[in-house]
């Protein structure tokens, strides 16, 4: 009847108490009707499902969302009333659970098999971990009956145990959406340069105009041009921690500012990189990095247009203005690793050869080991360059009284690694010249570029870099590269970087440019404010690093981003504009250039992204929740299958109440004899009841008898 059908509506949704209040009201009366614990009907058994209804649309509905993606917003009105959701969520689908494994134990009872009370008694036992290692769960293991029908009855009630207590973690992840920055379009960019001037292999000086020799003419895009970065970096070095709190160690600032034409980028300078006492390297070596400034200047001008377009557009960032900009492929900027040892000059008849220490970062197999000596005043391996000796060092030009630097090429052989040597000479004290004898290293290193920028904030672009990771490339490294692999060092020769710079001693004299408002040089300004407490050879490494790792940046620098925006007809303004959702659809690419043209050009490739919530399985707790939640749907499907095709379906049991009053109703057994007052025995667990579709002992046997022996 139809009050039957709405009665197992009700009874599945776990709505007893409107049953009895519709009775109630429709004058059915109060007295329990004869009922039968198994029925074949198909509808009947359908609607007995309609408790998976609910959680099972909302747990594929979670994990369809989080698959495909979707973002939100940057702001999340009523968060927190999501973990509510999840909760409620969660006791659905563990109603859900205890449904399905109620609904194959009675599958199996009405098929004419007899199970253990343990067996029964697990649907509402679903919460509890331990029901696991619980007597009544093993009983199960323990019964004599087929051991096909003992492992699908175990296995699902495990599955359905771990699942009651993951599902609602897994609900609550995927439903409550992960803030984090999210794709906000790609395009490529074409920059009027080629990759070899704009990265090159060798720097002869031939492109650098002469005014660049000489302050206040120095331009941005002159080698030494904000040297005064470097000055700020070493002032900074001496002033950071105070006097009474500095340990042995340099604690000095991670980075310092330089500007491009559009951008600020960072100067990154580390000191005392080498901590192994077993490296042939200097232990006070410096390292320098910095962002390439046309490739900087031309993400700064990327980031300005996106904020363009994403104004004009039906996406989901419209209303949000911040975007970070990447380049994560195909970008370059250089790396510099310098070393300086101290020596001396006797005097003006001091024929000796002079040794440079050993190419930094360079593995020791890379080395002509023939020429390597320790016979020199320096305190490492060095390598003697027999072109140059001391005698000649004394005519390089300058006052004696102030620091002057003299460039020299080394030759590939047996400098292998090296970019340029320099010889910085000390002021003169005495009949001897100090001197500084550094080894400078430079080359090419993949990295990527990120730029953050927001038009509600004042000043300029920042971009900033992901720096190379030695560890990465360990297993093709050499065996002194693990030895030295707990340093924090972005040189490691021959695998990064991955293009190494030849330099000339024509190019390296614009890093020492002339400032005649100073009255001195580059160098000797620098060399001035060299580092407390430490030598000259320390304070040197620092600074060569850092001028060359600055005029290396500023090749190319008057390279910019070309092409012309797509643009689409707006009939509000009633002209065109730039194409803003082209961008983020991800069609293509939305510079236009002429292909000939551009042929030589540098292409790059920027992914924008915003910061906001959105549905996503990207890491690795969304992926395993999603499973969890997939295996509960496919049980679900599994289980409304079975209630379709069969028809056979059973409410009967579903609670303690039920099974207390069907317990009442049978006979006592000698078998179940004090137990009364707790279980403490396996035998009593893998007790088999004997039931019929009315609920009755059959054969008049009482619940409890057993089948088979207990030992």
């Amino acid at each position: 009847t139809c009050l039957a059908y709405v009665r197992a509506i009700f009874r599945s949704l776990g709505l007893n108490l409107l049953v009895y209040v519709l009775q109630n009201l429709l004058g059915f009366g109060l007295d329990e009707i004869p009922k039968k614990a198994f029925q074949r009907d198909r509808l009947m058994a359908l609607l007995r499902s309609t408790i998976h209804i609910l959680p099972f649309t909302v747990a594929l509905g979670e994990v369809i969302i989080n698959w495909r993606g979707y973002y939100i917003g940057a702001n999340v009105n009523g968060l927190n009333l999501l973990q509510f959701a999840a909760k409620l969520h969660e006791m659905a689908m563990q109603s859900s659970l205890a449904v399905i494994v109620f609904g194959y134990v009675r599958h199996v009872v009405f098929s004419g098999n007899a199970l253990p009370i343990g067996a029964l008694l697990s649907g509402l036992q679903l919460t509890q971990v331990s029901y696991l290692w619980s007597m009544e769960l093993w009983g199960i293991a323990a019964a004599k009956i087929p051991w096909r029908r003992k492992v699908a009855v175990m296995t699902l009630i495990i599955v359905a145990v771990l699942l009651a207590s993951t599902v609602g973690p897994s609900s609550a992840i995927l439903l409550i959406p992960n803030l984090n920055y999210w794709p906000a379009g790609s395009t490529g960019i074409w920059m009027n340069v080629t990759a070899q001037d704009l990265w090159p292999s060798r720097l002869d000086g031939s492109n650098i105009p002469g005014y660049c020799l000489q302050a206040p003419n120095i331009t941005n895009g002159c080698p030494s041009s904000e040297w005064e970065s470097i000055s700020d970096y070493l002032l900074l070095a001496n002033g950071k921690i105070p006097s009474q709190l500095r340990s042995p160690f340099l604690v000095s600032p991670y980075s310092v500012p330089l500007t491009g034409q559009g951008s600020l980028r960072q100067l990154i300078i580390q000191h005392h990189i080498y901590d192994n006492e077993t490296a042939p390297f200097d232990q006070e070596a410096a390292q320098a990095t910095t962002q390439q400034s046309a490739v900087a200047d031309a993400l700064a001008a990327t980031s300005a247009l996106w904020d363009i377009a994403v104004q004009n557009s039906d996406s989901p960032f419209y209303d949000q203005r911040d975007a970070v900009q990447s380049i994560v492929a195909g970008n370059f900027q250089p790396y510099t690793l310098v070393s300086c040892g101290a020596d001396v000059i006797l005097d003006q008849t001091d024929d000796r050869p002079v040794a440079f220490p050993i190419p930094p970062g360079s593995s020791p197999e890379m080395l002509n080991r023939a020429n390597v000596t320790t016979d020199s005043a320096l305190a490492m391996y060095a390598i003697e360059y027999s072109g140059l000796t001391r005698s000649e060092i004394l005519d390089t030009p300058g006052p004696e009284w102030e620091y002057r630097v003299k460039w020299v090429e080394l030759p590939e052989n047996p400098f292998n690694g090296t970019s340029i040597g320099a010889v910085i000479l000390q002021p003169k004290m005495n009949q001897t010249q100090e001197i500084l004898l550094c080894n400078l290293a430079a080359g090419w290193g993949s990295s990527s570029m990120n730029m953050s920028s927001s038009p509600a904030a004042s000043g300029t672009d920042v971009a900033s870099s992901s720096l190379y990771d030695p560890e990465s490339l360990l297993p093709q490294s050499s065996d002194y590269s693990r030895r030295i692999a707990d340093s924090v060092v972005m040189f490691e020769l021959p695998q990064f970087p991955q293009r190494k710079i030849s330099i000339s001693e024509d190019w390296a004299r614009y890093l020492d440019a002339s400032i005649p408002a100073l009255n001195t040089t580059v160098i000797h300004a620098l060399m001035g404010r060299k580092l407390n407490g430490h030598d000259d050879a320390t304070s040197a490494n620092i600074i060569l690093a850092g001028l060359l790792a600055n005029g290396l940046a500023r090749t190319g620098f008057n390279s910019q981003l070309q092409g012309k925006m797509r643009t689409a007809f707006n009939p509000k303004l009633n002209t065109s504009i730039p194409d803003g959702d082209f961008w983020f659809s991800g069609k293509g690419d939305m510079f236009q250039v002429d292909a000939a043209g551009s042929k030589d050009w540098v292409k790059l490739r920027i992914d924008s992204s915003v910061e906001g919530y959105a549905f996503s399985t990207e890491g690795f707790a969304p992926k395993l929740t999603a499973a969890v939640l997939l295996i509960y749907c496919a049980l679900v499907m599994a289980h409304t299958c079975y209630a379709a095709v069969s028809g056979v379906s059973s409410q009967s049991w579903n609670s303690i109440t039920e099974l207390v009053v069907l317990a009442v109703n049978s006979s006592s057994t000698m078998q179940l004899r004090n137990t009364c007052a707790g279980i403490s025995q396996m035998c009593v667990s893998v007790t088999h009841p004997d039931i019929d579709q009315q609920g009755f002992q059959r054969r008049g046997r009482p619940l409890g008898a057993r089948i088979w022996t207990c030992r």
